[in-house]
C-alpha cells in the first residue's frame, strides 16, 4: 500500500468503510489475503463478464480455492444489443437476488465501472459488505460511497457502502484497453473544474465544502505528476500513480460524503451523453473520456466568466428575463423529449426563484475577488489541461468522442437540469451567457 493511502485510511477510519487499498505487481494473493481479513466468513459472490475473467477473475478465483475460500461465480451478460453492460436498477435487482440465493456473505467485484458499482449498490442494499478487484485505471469510483446508475434514463449518483478492499495488480491494469486507461487519466483532470464547482457552490448557496476532502484531492494531484507521457507505454509505475490518484479520488467522495470533490459541470456534460446516447441510439465513449472533453471546456467558460467586468452586469434585467417554472418546464419537456420525466424531478429543485436568483448575482458582484482567491485557486487553464491530455493520447473534441456538433452544443447548454448541483453551467446561465459561450468554446471543441 502506498505510504500516503495508508496514513489517510488511518487518519479518517471513522469516515470510510474501506480498510485496505492495494496497488502494486503480483498484488493479487496479497489482497486475497487482505479480503479474507476484512469480509465476513462464508461464501462470496463474485462478479466478472468475459472481459474481467480473463484479465483477472480466473486468477483471482483460483487463489481462492488455494485459499479454502468458497465462490460462486456471477456473469454480467451484456446488454440485449452486444454493448457493454449497464449499471441499471435492473441490473442491481438481480445481483441482489443472486446474492440472497446463494446465501453470500459478501459480494466481490471482478472489474472496472459498472461490475463495481452493481455490486456495491446491491450489497448495500442487503447490508453486506464487498471488495473489488480492480481491472482498469478506468474511473475514480473503486473507493467512493457512491454508485452510478442509469435509473429512468437518467445517469443518477446513490449512496451506498464502499469497498471493504480494493486490489489492483498495476500490471493487470496497465495492460487494460488503452481508451479506459485515457477514461481514468481523463477523469482526474476535472478536479480543478469540479473543485472550483464545489467552492463556487459554496460561496454562491452557502453549500457543503471539506477542507479535508480538499486535502485527500490535493494528495491525489500530486501523484499525477508527470504521469500523463508515461501512460502511451503502459509504464508501470505511471499506471501506478494514475490508480493511486484514482483511489484517493474516491476517497475525498467518501469523506464528503458526495461527489462534490470531483463532479461538477464537466461531468453533467459527460452524463447528458451517455443518457442521450442510450434513449436515442447516439454514439458515446467511456465516462472519462466525454469528462476531459467536458472539462477543457468548462475551464474554458471560467475563463470567460473571470474576463468579465462585474460592473457591468445587470442583474434587474437577469432577474427580469428569468421564465416563470411554468414556461421553463415546458421548454424541458421539448428538450429532453421521453427523458422529460426523468428529468424534471432534478431540475425543479435547482431551478431559481427571482429572489434567489438576484441574492446570487449580487453576492457574485459584491465580492467579485472570491472568484480568483477562493474560486479560481484549483483553476487551470483550457490550454494545460488540454496540453497535458494531449501528451497521454487522450480524447481532446467532442467529434473525437463520435458527439457531433449539435448534439455538442445540447451538452454544455442543456445538461445543467439532469443535476441538482450548481456548477459554472448553472452560473453562466443565469448570467444569460452559456449560449454564447458554448458557441465560442465549441469553435475550438468541436472538431473538423
Amino acid at each position: 500500500m502506498y505510504p500516503i493511502i495508508a496514513k489517510l485510511l488511518a487518519r479518517f477510519n471513522q469516515q470510510l468503510d474501506t480498510r485496505a487499498i492495494l496497488i502494486g505487481q503480483d498484488i493479487l494473493s496479497e489482497g486475497v489475503e487482505a479480503m479474507r481479513e476484512n469480509l465476513p466468513r462464508g461464501p462470496w459472490l463474485v462478479a466478472v463478464d468475459d472481459n474481467t475473467w480473463e484479465a483477472a477473475g480466473a486468477e483471482f478465483t483460483a487463489l481462492l480455492d488455494t485459499a479454502g475460500q468458497p465462490w460462486t461465480r456471477y456473469h454480467v451478460e451484456d446488454e440485449s444489443d452486444g454493448s457493454s453492460p449497464i449499471c441499471s436498477d435492473d441490473r442491481i435487482e438481480a445481483f441482489k437476488n443472486a446474492l440472497t440465493t446463494t446465501g453470500a456473505v459478501a459480494g466481490v467485484a471482478v472489474g472496472s465501472g459498472t461490475i463495481n458499482d452493481i455490486v456495491k449498490l446491491a450489497s448495500c442494499h442487503l447490508d453486506l459488505p464487498m471488495a473489488c478487484v480492480a481491472t482498469a485505471p478506468s474511473m475514480n469510483g473503486y473507493t467512493s460511497g457512491i454508485s452510478a446508475v442509469l435509473s429512468d434514463g437518467v445517469k443518477t449518483t446513490i449512496p451506498c457502502t464502499a469497498p471493504r478492499v480494493v486490489v489492483a495488480d498495476s500490471d493487470i491494469m496497465a495492460e487494460a484497453p488503452y481508451r479506459m486507461i485515457c477514461s481514468g487519466l481523463g477523469d482526474l483532470m476535472s478536479k480543478p473544474v469540479s473543485n472550483a464547482d464545489w467552492q463556487l457552490s459554496a460561496w454562491l448557496n452557502d453549500t457543503y465544502h471539506s477542507s479535508q476532502a480538499m486535502e485527500i484531492i490535493e494528495a491525489g494531484a500530486e501523484m499525477l505528476v508527470g504521469v500523463a507521457p508515461r501512460l502511451p507505454e503502459r509504464d508501470r509505475d505511471a499506471v501506478a500513480g494514475l490508480t493511486a490518484s484514482l483511489m484517493l479520488s474516491g476517497l475525498a467522495m467518501s469523506v464528503a460524503g458526495s461527489s462534490s470533490p470531483a463532479s461538477g459541470g464537466e461531468h453533467l456534460i459527460s452524463h447528458y451523453i451517455d443518457m442521450t446516447a442510450i434513449a436515442f441510439d447516439k454514439p458515446h465513449d467511456f465516462h472519462g473520456c466525454q469528462v476531459g472533453v467536458g472539462t477543457v471546456t468548462t475551464a474554458f467558460i471560467y475563463e470567460r466568466l473571470r474576463a468579465l467586468n462585474p460592473d457591468q452586469i445587470d442583474i434587474d434585467a437577469r432577474v427580469d428575463a428569468l421564465l416563470p417554472w411554468e414556461e421553463y418546464e415546458e421548454l424541458l419537456r421539448q428538450r429532453f423529449g421521453p427523458l422529460f420525466d426523468a428529468v424534471v424531478k432534478h431540475a425543479r429543485p435547482a431551478y431559481p426563484t427571482p429572489d434567489e436568483m438576484r441574492q446570487r448575482l449580487g453576492r457574485l458582484c459584491d465580492q467579485w475577488e472570491r472568484l480568483d482567491t477562493e474560486v479560481g485557486q484549483t483553476l487551470r487553464t483550457a490550454q494545460s489541461l488540454e496540453d497535458e491530455l494531449a501528451s497521454a493520447e487522450c480524447p481532446l473534441r467532442f467529434s473525437d468522442l463520435g458527439v457531433e456538433p449539435d448534439r455538442a452544443r445540447r451538452s454544455i447548454v442543456h445538461s445543467k437540469d439532469i443535476r441538482n448541483r450548481y456548477t459554472i453551467l448553472h452560473l453562466a446561465w443565469e448570467l444569460g451567457m452559456l449560449e454564447p459561450w458554448a458557441d465560442e468554446a465549441l469553435e475550438i471543441l468541436a472538431g473538423p
